[in-house]
């Protein structure tokens, strides 16, 4: 290996090079910061790039006398630094692990930063226990959190985060199979090696820096893009939310899939009433009540929709007529058993249902009015019951020909069922 590789390079009358690294991720940390007052959840790494920012800057301050305290001092920043973005990420699910790992890491990594520049004066040990700890943490967080990496926001962060913990391993191993430079502990900055550990830290920092405002970013997309779609009221998708997920995974006709689509039509009745004898804030508070009895149901393959006023759409795999039927009759008679105290106690709220089953090559728009025409044959039975039928090919105009969902058989009648309630 040359001599320059391993030999201190010649002092540059001014270290303003130097300082352009603690410099730069400063300013990454506080363009974070300042992230904040726009909108963007960005504080915490902010928080960890000033935290890595005053560790290079420790680092360049000239005292010879403090050793092994400075040593202590700066790797605790850059050590802590790292830790803080590893915790950032892990709070992006909504919790955080004890910090017992990261303070035995940091209480470890003191104490052998101690040894090498007491015991041994080795820059060399002590420069690879720190940066042995921070690719330690880093691969924890990244490997635990890409096991839960459901969104864009969370794939650009782990691959950040992993690729920073590559190149810190990297570094170790090359930085430990090298020779070992002529110099002592806390001299070593002007040499290749310690330029390298400063600029691995810089870049490790623009790449986080990127990655974080890429992630935010695509949170905040998909934040107004979820507004956009959701009922505020209710939690469901609304009309546009709904028109929205079938022109993306519906293109193709609903009855396509392995699994026949029901839809199931809902409607409160008498909701007029409602709102005029108790009043819009008790029928939000019905409508939101009756959207939790749906959302229950709404998965990876099912969807609730809020269609406008008291009308509602489920859309859901089952494997008949009869099952997506008592589905209905469940959510029903849910709704009947609801309590309304202490606004209403005594009085009890049904819903009518009108349910269907997507034709194979059928439309959404038609199967929707066939629906909606189920619902509406609920209305005029009298309420509080579900109707639920197949369109057949040989109905007479003006007329829908009901396959009975309780025997399967050919019929003109529908389905029904009632709660043993009292209308009013």
């Amino acid at each position: 290996m040359p001599d320059w590789f391993v030999s201190p390079i010649p002092a540059m009358p001014a270290t303003l090079l130097e300082w352009s690294v603690p410099a730069a991720i400063l300013m990454c940390a506080a363009g974070l910061c300042a992230a904040r007052f726009i909108g963007f959840n960005t504080l915490r790494w902010g928080g960890a790039l000033a935290c890595l920012g005053a560790g290079y800057a420790i680092m360049l301050v000239q005292a010879a006398g403090l050793a092994p305290y400075k040593q202590v001092v700066e790797d605790a920043f850059i050590l802590g630094g790292v830790i803080l973005a590893c915790r950032a990420l892990q709070g992006r699910r909504g919790r955080q692990a004890p910090p017992c790992f990261d303070v035995a890491i940091l209480l470890a990594s003191t104490a052998m930063v101690v040894v090498s520049v007491v015991l041994f004066a080795s820059a060399k040990l002590e420069t690879f226990f720190v940066q042995a700890c921070c690719a330690l943490v880093t691969w924890r967080a990244a490997l635990s959190f890409a096991r839960h990496a459901a969104t864009t926001s969370d794939r650009v962060l782990t691959a950040a985060f992993l690729f920073i913990a590559l190149v810190l391993t990297g570094q170790c191993i090359l930085y430990l199979a090298a020779p070992t430079p002529p110099l002592a502990a806390g001299e070593w900055r002007t040499s290749v090696w310690g330029i390298l550990i400063q600029y691995t830290g810089l870049l490790g920092s623009i790449v986080l820096t990127f990655a974080v405002f890429i992630a935010t970013s695509y949170d905040a997309i998909e934040k107004y893009r979820r507004h956009a779609h959701t009922d505020a009221l209710t939690g469901l998708l609304n009309r546009q939310g709904l028109d929205n997920l079938l022109a993306s995974s519906s293109a193709r006709p609903l009855s396509d899939g392995p699994t026949p689509t029901a839809l199931i039509m809902a409607d409160i009745d008498n909701f007029k009433r409602i709102n005029d004898r108790f009043g819009h804030p008790f029928g939000d508070m019905v409508l939101a009540r009756f959207g939790a009895l749906l959302r229950p149901r709404a998965h990876a393959q099912a969807h609730a929709a809020r269609l406008g006023g008291e009308e509602f759409l489920l859309l859901l795999p089952v494997a008949d007529l009869a099952s997506a039927a008592a589905i209905a009759e469940e959510i029903r008679a849910d709704f009947v058993a609801q309590r309304w105290a202490p606004q209403a106690p005594d009085s009890r709220f049904t819903a009518s249902m009108g349910v269907t089953l997507a034709q194979a090559g059928e439309s959404f728009t038609s199967a929707l009015q066939r629906a909606d025409d189920l619902l509406y044959a609920a209305k005029r039975r009298g309420r509080n019951c579900t109707v639920a039928g197949h369109a057949q090919a040989d109905a007479g105009p003006g007329q829908a020909a009901f396959r009975d969902a309780a025997s399967g058989e050919s019929s003109t009648h529908d389905f029904e069922a009632r709660a043993a309630v009292q209308r009013g």
